[in-house]
């Protein structure tokens, strides 16, 4: 994948703002970069290519496979709540849990702290941090209300 990534000069705090292309390679394998300085007039700038793969583990069309309807909208449910949380967090998806582990997730369907221990990836820290949710919301998807 391949991605041309412009960052102005920040006159008012007199620097490059390198945020911008750190945010977007932290959950990113960088194969090649390439990088050119210019100015349009008073204006300057870093243009950066980059050729990169994804590190977020992606679940596999096999992963999937044997998941039946009711796995696969408690899947989507997970996705969608990763989701919230890590844009609630500032922190990557992926930090949250791999797709590959909610995908366990869901084919185990733990009921308790310690049955989502034995998922791997799973250890003290996420458990203490996003465990509770995550029990949540597998309880609250399988309850007959």
């Amino acid at each position: 994948m391949f991605k041309i990534i412009t960052i102005p000069f920040d006159r008012k705090n007199g620097h490059f703002d390198e945020d911008i292309l750190n945010r977007f390679v932290i959950n990113k394998e960088i194969k090649a970069y390439r990088a050119e300085f210019f100015q349009d007039g008073d204006a300057k700038y870093w243009t950066i290519f980059l050729e990169y793969d994804p590190l977020l583990e992606q679940a596999s069309k096999k992963d999937l496979e044997g998941l039946n309807e009711p796995q696969r909208l408690l899947l989507d449910r997970l996705k969608a709540w990763r989701k919230e949380r890590a844009e609630k967090d500032g922190v990557p998806v992926f930090i949250i849990g791999a797709n590959r582990e909610l995908v366990d997730i869901v084919r185990n369907a733990p009921k308790s702290l310690e049955a989502l221990r034995q998922i791997k990836g799973f250890g003290k820290s996420k458990i203490s941090r996003y465990g509770t949710e995550i029990i949540g919301i597998i309880n609250g998807f399988y309850s007959k209300q």
